[in-house]
């Protein structure tokens, strides 16, 4: 069993998955992480590197916590000086913005017209503290995971200051940790008009209770753990994409958050592992590179 397996086991015991109320009985709720759009983001802007279809730029902002949040942002050559739609695109656990995977995902949809951007979140990348070893226990821990949260609307604070992007048309996709974290987040944000989760899950311990359910819906919840928040991504298009052989997410997991999600989402498994094995990993993105042009490109047309 992985080690990131037994984390998230391990933390199973830790606090109560309940089953979330269908979007149709969907109040607004508190946030359960900060925000800071009104204050400023003291952005710098430099070029990392040129392709002949995009530019790459490194990019940094004032993060939730007050300190900086480096990034990569992908943004087309064009001749058109129309506003573009953008994606915040972020990995699983281990990963940060330079990880090999999360590049080539952000390279094709840059390829079809998006502008993208990947953050490094606290703990990754140029943000990783060496003296510092986070488990994936502390990975599932509420305040690191609103930490992300806080981050992402950073991310998305800077996106919707500039002038080359439509802010009507602002997407996210996560991978695995990036999926978990994720979901929790762009329940709250309307600013995210569609979600991509890719091998992602919830509910981790499975424990239902309809009674404390009812009271979630009214009052919200700061678990760390998506089941609680994914109904209010509703009527928002969401897609799911799952693996029939994860290592890491049980089938369970995914299926729990399947469910929670309601009607409206779009459900996808594919025969393969976590890491998508057997199968063309880039014709796999561009599915779900579809399903965000659908939903942010042809439905504003």
């Amino acid at each position: 069993m992985s080690p990131a397996l037994i984390g998230l086991l391990t933390l199973a015991v830790s606090f109560p998955i309940l089953q979330p109320p269908p979007a149709s009985s969907n109040p607004v709720a508190k946030r359960p992480y900060e925000t800071a759009s009104a204050k400023p983001l003291d952005a710098k802007v430099e070029i990392a590197s040129e392709a002949d279809n995009h530019t790459q730029f490194r990019v940094e902002f004032n993060g939730i916590k007050g300190d900086r949040v480096p990034a990569f942002l992908y943004v087309p050559k064009r001749k058109a000086n129309t506003p573009l739609p953008a994606i915040l695109l972020q990995y699983g656990s281990g990963g940060n913005k330079k990880s090999d995977y999360i590049v080539q995902i952000g390279k094709q949809f840059v390829s079809r017209g998006f502008i993208v951007l990947t953050i490094d979140s606290p703990n990754c990348g140029e943000r990783r503290d060496k003296d510092r070893n986070v488990s994936p226990l502390g990975l599932l821990g509420a305040a690191q995971v609103m930490h992300n949260c806080g981050d992402y609307s950073r991310a998305i604070d800077y996106l919707c200051s500039r002038n080359d992007i439509d802010s009507e048309r602002i997407g996210y996709v996560g991978v695995s940790w990036g999926a978990i974290t994720g979901i929790t987040y762009c329940a709250y944000d309307a600013r995210i008009k569609v979600v991509g989760s890719m091998v992602g899950g919830g509910n981790f311990v499975g424990l239902w209770s309809p009674k404390l359910a009812d009271k979630i819906a009214k009052e919200g919840s700061k678990s760390s753990d998506p089941v609680y928040h994914v109904a209010r991504i509703a009527p928002r298009p969401l897609m799911f994409l799952n693996v029939t052989k994860d290592q890491l997410i049980l089938k369970s997991w995914a299926e729990s958050l399947h469910k929670a999600a309601g009607e409206n989402a779009k459900v996808v498994w594919l025969d393969t592992d976590h890491y998508f094995r057997g199968l063309d990993r880039a014709m796999i993105c561009e599915s779900v590179i579809d399903f965000m042009e659908l939903h942010l490109v042809k439905a504003k047309k």
